[in-house]
């Protein structure tokens, strides 16, 4: 029994870790590179989450509405990279206002159009998967199975491919990457679609599984947040981790408590991070 029972916390600590770092990635690689602290970035996710449910009213199709939801706010975020955040870069304090200001406007506009009451989006997989003695969420293993591929894709992107080295480029020395003629603006408006999508994309499957409203973004933005700060700025590997941290601490706290515990047990691992790792666990040296 006990067995079966650490078998479930470790897979909602996985389930929960999953997710962080889809929301994660993107948030730290836009401030490593681009200086920008997005505070819209759970709008993103948010938005990803509606995309899904207009899409089912629709299509009455799930898939075509993580699809639609990854291109329509990778586009959307492209227009507010050009019009809001290419003029801030570098520039925390003045990202911050200008960022929490457009993500406030996304939130009413949504509430305006689709009202302020959640939103009921059915999960496309159903039942339970049987292992090792306990039956599991089918579709909690597989947001787990989708996170795993998408970030080892998201790794071997930067890591392996010329826009990858371009990128690291800019997040090790922008003004020496400039200098070497690499585009810079071209390859921070990339980079920062490609993390509002990676946003998107949560809020699309995590939908089905947990409220699904104007205000979805608020709760996993502070999460996301700790996830860069646990885990620092500067390596691809460190919002991973950080959410590993920050996913495993929430999974098991939330099971034994509630959500506002779990929330609190998650502030302080951050706090004692920062007191003794300033610049997060896996920030390179």
């Amino acid at each position: 029994m006990e067995f079966e029972f650490a078998l479930v916390q470790f897979f909602n600590g996985l389930s929960f870790a999953a997710i962080f770092s889809l929301i994660g990635v993107g948030l730290a690689i836009t401030l490593g590179m681009m200086g920008v602290i997005n505070l819209a970035h759970g709008e993103f996710l948010m938005l990803g989450a509606y995309v899904v449910w207009i899409s089912n009213q629709i299509f009455a199709n799930f898939w075509v509405g993580v699809v639609l939801a990854v291109i329509a706010v990778g586009l959307f975020s492209l227009i507010i990279e050009r019009t809001l955040i290419r003029s801030l870069y570098q520039r925390p304090m003045e990202t911050i206002l200008a960022t929490w200001g457009a993500g406030i406007i996304i939130r009413e506009l949504v509430k305006l159009i689709f009202g302020k009451d959640n939103k009921v989006i059915e999960a496309p997989i159903t039942g339970f998967v049987s292992f090792w003695g306990i039956d599991y969420s089918a579709y909690r293993m597989f947001i787990i199975s989708i996170a795993v591929v998408i970030l080892t894709a998201v790794v071997i992107f930067f890591l392996k491919t010329d826009f990858g080295v371009k990128a690291r480029a800019i997040l090790a020395n922008k003004d020496m990457a400039s200098a070497l003629g690499i585009n810079t603006v071209r390859v921070n408006q990339m980079t920062f679609a490609m993390g509002a999508s990676l946003a998107a994309l949560a809020g699309a499957l995590i939908a089905p599984i947990y409220i699904a409203g104007p205000y979805m973004g608020l709760d996993w933005l502070v999460g996301a947040f700790f996830v860069v700060v646990i885990g620092g700025v500067g390596s691809i590997w460190g919002p991973i981790g950080g959410a590993s941290v920050i996913g495993g601490s929430q999974g098991v706290v939330e099971f034994f408590m509630t959500p506002v515990v779990a929330k609190v047990v998650v502030l302080a691992v951050a706090i004692v991070v920062v007191r003794f790792k300033p610049r997060g666990l896996f920030a390179p040296n």
